[in-house]
């Protein structure tokens, strides 16, 4: 299924490839390996020599959860976690405990990769926790025969899991010891709204590219596009490579939709392209669009597979800095592309040798259709396209194997994301909605279910990668809109995918109402509970974790990498940004801050250090050590 994708605003081609693993935010952003059991050491987000901490380290153990946390949902199952204690100083007051809050695949992944937390514990002497997220890895709970087994699935449920597991914990070992929560992406969001809804139990959070401002509610129409914006830094300056890039890629969508308009220009393109056959130029525009948003998550100093296991080709590694790399491709060369007007209104000229093309928002008009071969390629456009066809092939041919490129599967226009019909109320049942109190909130997603059903689905060995999500997304209609909308002036797409002087409303449909749920799906695969109705907007999830007023809430980390599409989500100050200083201080006392890494992808902070990390990275990490110390003391105190 790839509905949450296309709820993030991504294209039905899109999301056919990123479903693979149904990656978000990872948000929020996403080879395929289905099977737990062959996912054995977890992906690595570093290629590494061996010498790193990793799954083999832990002690593995479960934990029997109820079922349901806050109604009268029968059953438990058992939540897997790895404890590391050989770091952990008991003597005194002295070490802290850490607790990585599982996000949406198997805890494995996090073990490996959350550096941050392996080398913190070593020094800081303190006892790892890595709790595996509920309907994830080998936490999943029988579904067979139990009532509405899928409602279960939840953020709130899955936090509610973390608090009686680190409460038990404590018990067990008889200590009082202050909790710090680590996440990043959807983990992030978990990390920093556990420590929102728990404070007497976490001390404090480090939430890494944590997309938690992206629900309408609070995003505002200024950041739809927050996301194509934030990707598109990578190819100029402020991500390292040259503003010439950006402008390159950014004009060659217009000259390409232009030459396309005649037979013998498509023909030169195509093969410029390095297309198997001759396509048409929205064919090429798409093709060549597609690799920005996972090579900007995946803009790390070091190779990784983190981005391209979970969407792409597998174990093949991203090269360091992939976005410079592309952009050294050829696109970092001046090709002579003269540009008139106001491209920030997307209202422009460009002239390329004998080409020239007019652009008015979607619109284009130009001279294509009566240029000749000669002019083309004497225009220079077709080295430009081969430029921009050898950038994208980083992504695109990451098993360098491939040496044409096919048609895509058909564009879904996401203009019509929001033409269906809409319902004025909010219906409720009189069942137990399982959900937690929640004073002054709409009415719960999950009080707008169906009458109560036993699930029929058949329980598996394994579920499949990333099982929770969609479901999450559904039953608490997490719906983030950061990156609903491109092409609008700030990133290098063209054209919009909105028609000009678009709305909040006009993008995700009128406020106060709601639409049909998800519940059609997953009745016809024997999982029942997901509610009727969907609201859009959010506004359940958006008050419960009291979102767009994080600055109210004390002792959390709010960090983002400047050049990950996730960051125009993030956590700022009153006027605050990802472009702004390194440090942002949100509430008075300083304890909860935002942090930028201005070369960072994707949680960068929470990756092992290696010798090429920017500086930024190296300072943001050292400042979360001091405000972890910091918490602790108060802790203490």
């Amino acid at each position: 299924s790839y509905s949450f994708c296309t709820l993030l605003g991504f294209n039905k081609r899109l999301c056919s490839v990123t479903m693979q693993r149904l990656l978000l935010l990872t948000t929020c952003l996403v080879g395929s390996v289905n099977a737990i059991g062959s996912l054995g050491m977890g992906r690595w987000g570093q290629v590494h020599d061996g010498t790193k901490p990793s799954i083999a380290n832990c002690t593995w153990k479960y934990y029997e959860q109820v079922l349901d946390h806050f109604g009268d949902g029968q059953g438990t199952y058992n939540e897997r976690y790895c404890e590391y204690s050989k770091f952990w100083d008991q003597g005194g007051r002295k070490g802290p405990i850490y607790l990585y809050v599982g996000n949406e695949s198997p805890v494995d992944e996090y073990v490996n990769n959350t550096g941050l937390m392996w080398e913190l514990g070593e020094k800081k002497g303190a006892l790892l926790i890595f709790a595996e997220h509920r309907y994830e890895g080998k936490s999943v709970p029988l579904m067979h025969g139990v009532t509405d087994c899928i409602s279960y699935c939840t953020t709130s449920q899955a936090l509610a899991d973390y608090v009686t597991l680190i409460t038990d914990i404590k018990k067990n070992y008889t200590t009082d010891a202050p909790v710090v929560s680590f996440g990043g992406s959807y983990g992030g969001m978990l990390a920093g709204w556990i420590r929102i809804k728990y404070p007497d139990v976490i001390a404090g959070a480090i939430a890494a590219s944590a997309p938690v401002v992206g629900f309408p509610g609070v995003l505002g129409t200024g950041g739809l596009d927050a996301s194509s914006a934030a990707l598109s830094r990578g190819l100029g300056s402020k991500g390292g490579s040259t503003d010439q890039c950006y402008d390159n890629l950014r004009s060659s969508w217009p000259l390409i939709k232009e030459v396309g308009k005649s037979q013998i220009g498509r023909e030169l393109l195509s093969k410029a392209a390095y297309r198997c056959n001759t396509d048409p130029a929205e064919e090429i525009i798409k093709w060549g669009q597609e690799p920005w948003f996972f090579m900007a998550e995946g803009d790390y100093p070091f190779p990784s597979t983190y981005i391209t296991y979970s969407v792409s080709a597998g174990l093949y590694p991203l090269p360091p800095w992939p976005m410079r790399v592309a952009c050294k491709k050829g696109l970092d060369k001046d090709w002579g592309v003269a540009v008139t007007g106001n491209v920030s209104d997307v209202k422009y000229s460009l002239k390329m040798g004998a080409v020239e093309v007019n652009v008015d928002w979607d619109q284009e008009s130009g001279n294509g259709a009566t240029l000749t071969q000669e002019q083309i390629q004497q225009s220079g456009v077709l080295g430009l396209v081969r430029a921009m066809a050898d950038a994208a092939s980083v992504w695109h041919n990451l098993t360098k194997d491939k040496h044409c490129y096919g048609t895509l599967i058909e564009n879904e226009d996401s203009s019509q994301r929001v033409s269906e019909p809409w319902s004025d109320n909010f219906n409720t049942t009189s069942d137990p909605c399982s959900c937690p109190k929640c004073d002054g909130c709409p009415p719960c997603p999950l009080c707008k279910k169906g009458n109560p059903h036993a699930c029929t689905y058949i329980d598996k060995p394994t579920v499949s990668n990333m099982f929770a999500w969609d479901p999450i997304c559904c039953n608490e209609d997490l719906y983030l809109a950061n990156t609903f909308v491109q092409g609008a002036g700030r990133d290098i797409f063209w054209p919009p995918n909105q028609p000009r002087g678009y709305t909040m409303e006009s993008v995700i449909g009128p406020r106060g109402k709601t639409t049909a749920g998800c519940f059609m799906k997953y009745d016809a695969e024997g999982l029942f509970g997901t509610p009727l109705q969907k609201d859009a907007w959010g506004t359940w999830i958006t008050d419960y974790y009291h979102t767009g007023n994080e600055a109210n809430f004390t002792n959390i980390v709010w960090s983002n990498g400047a050049l990950d599409p996730w960051s125009g989500a993030g956590v700022y100050p009153k006027g605050g940004s990802a472009l702004g200083p390194m440090v942002q201080n949100l509430t008075a006392d300083g304890s909860s801050v935002s942090l930028i890494i201005d070369l960072g992808a994707h949680h960068l902070d929470l990756f092992f250090p290696t010798p090429n990390d920017p500086p930024s990275a190296v300072a943001v990490r050292a400042n979360e050590e001091k405000m972890i110390d910091l918490w602790v003391e108060k802790y203490w105190a």
